[in-house]
């Protein structure tokens, strides 16, 4: 217990040195500001076109793709503000030999990868994502219970879980390729895979996106709790499943890697 609080406190004390980091430099925060609020309403927009035209998608009403596009957004802004700037650092720190500082720091390794950096210009992004969320649900004349909205915070949190398992075991494949560079572009790069209803995909690709490498249920699982539509309890719990199986496997490929390493171009 001791050892949790520890480790919750040095979380806390890392976010409000970034935090001071974002005040000393306020112009070049409020810029990216603005860029990541404009991205974001940008993609609505675009979202809006598609949406407009086509109708119903996979079944989901226009209202229905607001919410998950919410949902989307929601987890992007998390995806930017704490793991890709972890992962970028993480997967340098190996190829330029600094990773070592990483291992003889007296705290967990991988805690402190994924602690050290943080992002604060994606609050925006966040509060629009949340925003929507709450403008779909009420288009849709929802009222999700208490119980849902807990349901649905836990399965957003495996959804995030699961983006940092999988895109953590890839960035520990710097460890066995040399100078990898574009490594840490996978995962933002397939993210849009989860911007769509896990409905939409058929035959293999469904196969690949909700079973193999389950993405497609990323942002579709979180939003149909709150839609009252789960099509599935048991894709549910195989998603909270396959998530904790693969953070055990990140955990379990990073220990493995680690004795691999042996400094400069590794």
């Amino acid at each position: 217990m001791k050892k949790l609080i520890k480790y919750w406190q040095i979380f806390w004390h890392m976010r409000r040195l970034h935090a001071m980091r974002m005040l000393e430099y306020r112009a070049d925060f409020i810029f990216w500001l603005l860029i990541s609020f404009m991205w974001t309403i940008f993609n609505f927009f675009f979202f809006a076109a598609i949406v407009n035209v086509t109708g119903v998608i996979a079944g989901w009403s226009t209202a229905e793709m607001y919410l998950l596009m919410a949902v989307f957004t929601i987890l992007d802004s998390f995806i930017w503000s704490f793991f890709y700037n972890n992962m970028l650092q993480y997967t340098n720190d190996v190829f330029n030999g600094e990773f070592n500082k990483v291992l003889l720091k007296p705290i967990d390794s991988q805690f402190w990868l994924m602690t050290q950096n943080n992002n604060y210009a994606n609050l925006l992004r966040f509060a629009t994502g949340v925003g929507m969320l709450f403008w779909a649900l009420r288009e849709l004349e929802l009222q999700p219970s208490i119980l849902d909205f807990g349901l649905f915070l836990l399965l957003l949190s495996f959804s995030a879980l699961f983006i940092y398992a999988v895109w953590f075991i890839i960035s520990t494949l710097s460890f066995w390729v040399d100078k990898l560079d574009n490594i840490n572009e996978i995962v933002p790069n397939v993210r849009r895979s989860f911007q769509v209803p896990h409905q939409v995909y058929t035959g293999i690709a469904s196969t690949l996106f909700t079973v193999i490498l389950p993405l497609g249920l990323v942002s579709s699982l979180p939003s149909e709790i709150l839609l009252g539509r789960v099509s599935s309890w048991s894709t549910i719990f195989y998603f909270m499943t396959f998530t904790l199986i693969t953070v055990l496997i990140s955990r379990w490929f990073f220990n493995l890697s680690i004795k691999k390493y042996s400094g400069i171009a590794n």
